[in-house]
């Protein structure tokens, strides 16, 4: 950090193919298209039939599998892909049920044509006859109105039993809290938010961060104008801690702050997050104008812009702390002092502090033994997946000790791949490819060498990101293979021996809580959260904020404790665990376990 820095911010028709008559959420990978209008729309659509039915019946269960009655373990089995009609508002299940009922339903309609469905979990809406995905758009506004009113009806038949369900975990710890003499923590709610046109990828994402409760914690403490920061020097001991003011967060800051803050008041959603959102864009104009975006590329803009605003924040306070010196009146003792107290300071802002990690890449030269390594900060972990052509699950979760390339091979071969196969920070050596070979410092010569990537600082928020979408040729193509990963992670093995705040042997436990989902293709999609509802990390947030809480409380069982909830933009639905598992994740949420 300098003295002054006078630099200032720069203004920133066709043909259609042929495919199976079934919505296309298969499991190959899909190319990029360009979706058609549907001429069926104006005669397959009745919203007042809809209307109609959608009172009458109940909400997201196929009316079939519910007359067949099947039963497992005592309960009913229901598919949870159900998919409504648009003519009559039959709701059946989807193609990835045993019974197929919404399919079946289109094929028996007869000279009636029942062929336009919208998936009552994504809002996809899909054609039987044109083998396509709809666009609200597609034909004047008769879907847009009937997607409109199906979702407000949805949030009025969820909110009430949701926060039902909620009061009644909150009456039952607060009464067993008081049995103790112990007051608790109340469990934090989950809303609804308003899709501002094409922003679900931008809703699922907040969805997360509104159940990430150690940021809004962090974001709490230094909220307002004037909050005191201490700064400590771990390398420089013999300079006193020093004490600023901090002036008042940046725009997009608070307006992120106030939006965590809406979404855990008690008042009824769903929320509008245009604020927030016309904030964001200001910092990253690319997500103007209402398009199809880019979940993981979102998170990374919006944590990135919040941090560079904390740390303008957090160096203006410390230049105020000794009397703004420039590089003209400061003496060369203020300058290290300026500089060490940047230094440190900014390291201290909340993102750093929750999010970034830190990979250790070690390369050794094969012809003469020379290791260079490298530290880079990681505020995610992305993680390839292997297309196949059979369908078996991806393991993500199950680890084991270092095994050979030859061994790695064999199973993306076999499809069975574990963490290890996927997880860059893999504890096993490996030859670099011709392309990646390492050069050596004297002479310049490229040679053969042995790459070691580990994790040396584990954050207290571990974000995966599945790497879904690629290049392939010239076209974009999505991988929508299933992947399979744990309610609890064991970090440990990617970890360096030298990891910081980590002793050697020890394991390092991660507890998923949140999921964002891409169902659809890369022409068009949509992005929902799977987010649990769980008791507040005590342990988690001694270590990060350094203040202890009152004796006595107990830890919530990370894996146990809490339920889960699906977030479609305004739709909110208590699922079972099984249904959080079962999804087609793109960014994994985990916490620390401590």
């Amino acid at each position: 950090m300098r003295v002054k820095d006078p630099s200032k911010d720069l203004p920133e028709k066709g043909k259609r193919s042929k495919r199976p008559l079934l919505p296309h959420d298969e499991d190959s990978s899909d190319d990029i298209a360009v979706g058609l209008t549907c001429q069926h729309i104006s005669y397959a659509v009745s919203v007042n039939h809809v209307k109609k039915a959608v009172a009458e019946t109940l909400w997201s269960v196929c009316s079939e599998c519910l007359k067949e009655r099947r039963l497992c373990d005592g309960q009913p089995v229901l598919p949870s892909d159900v998919w409504l009609c648009l003519k009559c508002g039959f709701q059946g299940c989807g193609k990835n049920s045993e019974s197929q009922h919404s399919l079946r339903h289109f094929k028996s309609s007869g000279a009636e044509s029942h062929c336009v469905v919208i998936s009552l979990s994504t809002w996809v809406i899909w054609c039987y006859e044109c083998n396509e995905k709809l666009s609200t758009h597609c034909n004047k506004k008769v879907l847009a109105q009937i997607v409109d009113f199906l979702q407000k009806h949805v949030f009025k038949t969820q909110t009430d039993a949701f926060s039902r369900i909620i009061k009644l975990c909150e009456e039952k710890r607060e009464a067993g809290e008081i049995k103790k003499g112990k007051k608790g923590c109340a469990v934090p709610s989950v809303k609804g938010i308003t899709n501002l046109g094409n922003t679900c990828f931008f809703n699922a994402v907040i969805q997360n961060l509104a159940q990430t409760y150690i940021l809004f914690e962090l974001m709490n403490e230094i909220k307002e104008d004037g909050t005191k920061f201490k700064i400590s020097l771990s390398s420089a001991p013999q300079l006193e801690p020093l004490v600023v003011e901090l002036s008042s967060p940046g725009p997009l800051t608070s307006a992120l702050f106030l939006f965590l803050h809406s979404m855990k008041e008690a008042e009824k959603g769903p929320l509008s997050p245009k604020v927030l959102f016309n904030q964001l864009c200001q910092k990253a104009p690319r997500f103007k104008g209402f398009q199809q975006q880019d979940s993981q590329e979102l998170l990374h803009h919006l944590l990135d812009a919040v941090r560079t605003e904390e740390t303008k924040r957090i160096q203006a306070s410390i230049l105020k702390a000794f009397n703004n010196p420039t590089t003209k009146t400061a003496d060369e003792e203020t300058r290290k002092k300026v500089k060490a107290y940047g230094k440190e300071g900014v390291k201290m802002n909340f993102i750093d502090r929750i999010f970034i990690g830190e990979l250790t890449s070690t390369v050794m030269c094969e012809e003469c033994a020379n290791i260079s390594t490298m530290k880079d900060p990681f505020i995610d972990i992305s993680l390839p997946i292997i297309e196949e052509r059979v369908s078996k699950p991806v393991l993500l979760g199950k680890m084991s000790k270092c095994r050979s390339l030859q061994e790695t091979d064999q199973d993306h071969n076999k499809g069975t791949v574990t963490v290890e196969n996927t997880h860059p920070p893999r504890a096993a050596k490996k030859h670099s490819s011709p392309k990646d070979k390492a050069k050596r410092k004297a002479g310049g010569v490229y040679t053969n060498a042995r790459k070691q990537l580990l994790i040396s600082a584990v954050p207290a928020i571990l974000i995966l990101h599945l790497k879904r979408f690629h290049q392939a040729g010239l076209s974009l193509r999505k991988v929508n293979r299933h992947v399979d990963f744990p309610l609890t992670l064991d970090l440990a093995p990617f970890c360096a021996a030298t990891c910081k705040n980590i002793s050697v042997g020890e394991k390092v436990l991660y507890g998923l809580y949140g999921i964002v989902e891409h169902s659809g293709s890369m022409r068009g999609g949509h992005y929902t959260a799977y987010v649990k509802v769980r008791v507040p990390s005590r342990k988690l947030s001694e270590c990060i904020t350094g203040r202890k809480t009152a004796p006595g409380l107990k830890e919530a069982d990370s894996e146990l404790g809490g339920h889960w909830v699906h977030v479609s933009d305004t739709y909110v639905q208590v699922v079972p665990e099984s249904r959080a598992l079962s999804a087609q994740a793109y960014l994994l949420f985990y916490e620390r376990i401590l």
